[in-house]
């Protein structure tokens, strides 16, 4: 799938689910915000963007610790339902890469979860740098490998204990699979001038009931529930039995891991 096409496929994707994210698989995501907060320093009185914004959670976070917010998203719901939750804040539609600001427009640019749904992440990570002041500095998450991310990895496990075919239209890969896991991001990073890179874990646990959990996911993520929707109702079925059983081996909660990553843009 060409990087047009991976887009398209992410936009589309996201556009159903724009009004679902937000109390299910945003709610479990956003245990990274604060993390990423401390990562970026102070933000007191600092203009600070956010990409992907999803339905604003991270953006409303920064703006209580007294930044100057503007937040996007490429989807035009996920803007909706951002600026519904952002009064006062600015709340635009754009793409990255291809940010609508001229170059050192920004004290900080945060991405939760966004590096790893770009078409083009070296693109992406070069325009995040050039909207950064010199001394600016990035903080993007992405996901940890599927063995230790085991809210994720379940589905993704039961999916292939069935031996389900993938559903015609939907990707074998991201262009960011390259770039998983801390030495590749980090990398990443660096390729696109950022300095004093450094990545890091994230882990928590998430405490959900596994069938809400389950249609958290089907309605708060593209790649994995196109994996599941696509499917004949009676291979779903056979998904679903094979989610249950793995899911009950987590009977504390879910395993979360991630991946922390902070660069600055040199003065």
């Amino acid at each position: 799938m060409t990087s047009g096409g991976f887009a398209e496929f992410e936009r589309r994707g996201w556009a159903r689910r724009s009004g679902t994210y937000d109390g299910g698989f945003g709610a479990m995501t956003a245990a990274a915000h604060r993390p990423m907060l401390a990562a970026a320093g102070e933000l007191a009185g600092s203009r600070v963007l956010e990409v992907g914004c999803g339905t604003g959670r991270l953006a409303a976070l920064a703006a209580d610790r007294g930044a100057e917010v503007v937040a996007t998203d490429a989807v035009a719901g996920m803007v909706e339902e951002a600026a519904a939750a952002l009064p006062g804040i600015r709340v635009l539609e754009a793409a990255l890469p291809g940010l609508p600001f001229p170059d050192g427009e920004f004290d900080a640019a945060l991405g939760a979860f966004v590096i790893n749904h770009v078409p083009d992440p070296p693109a992406a990570a070069a325009d995040l740098h050039r909207v950064l002041r010199p001394g600016g500095r990035t903080v993007l998450t992405c996901w940890d490998a599927l063995a230790r991310n085991r809210a994720q990895g379940v589905f993704f496990d039961a999916v292939a204990e069935t031996g389900a075919a993938r559903p015609d239209g939907v990707p074998d890969t991201s262009p960011f699979a390259r770039y998983a896991g801390a030495e590749g991001l980090a990398g990443l990073l660096r390729a696109a001038g950022f300095t004093e890179v450094r990545v890091e874990r994230l882990e928590w646990t998430h405490r959900v009931d596994p069938d809400r959990w389950w249609h958290a996911v089907l309605g708060g993520t593209v790649l994995t529930s196109s994996l599941i929707e696509g499917q004949p109702p009676q291979t779903v079925r056979r998904i679903r039995a094979a989610y249950d059983r793995l899911a009950a081996g987590y009977p504390e909660g879910l395993p979360v891991a991630a991946l922390l990553a902070v660069g600055t843009r040199p003065a």
